[in-house]
């Protein structure tokens, strides 16, 4: 059996998650940052089907608000 994991339009946050369990799966689909007018962080970065992980603890994201300018 694969495993497969994804998101629809989840946040840098949601996504970060993903993509430290990427090593355990087999098929990832976490574009949903991609698709956002405005993240509600920053951690992770998407350069042509690789992630590149920021260096900082946990999941590595930086949270820049709770809600997206009006």
């Amino acid at each position: 059996m694969q495993v497969m994991v994804g998101c629809m339009n989840e946040s840098t946050i949601g996504s970060a998650a993903i993509a430290h369990l990427l090593p355990l799966i087999d098929h990832a689909d976490m574009d949903g940052p991609l698709l956002l007018e405005e993240d509600l962080a920053t951690g992770i970065e998407y350069d042509h089907g690789k992630i590149i992980y920021s260096n900082e603890p946990g999941l590595g994201i930086a949270y820049t608000g709770l809600f997206p300018k009006p």
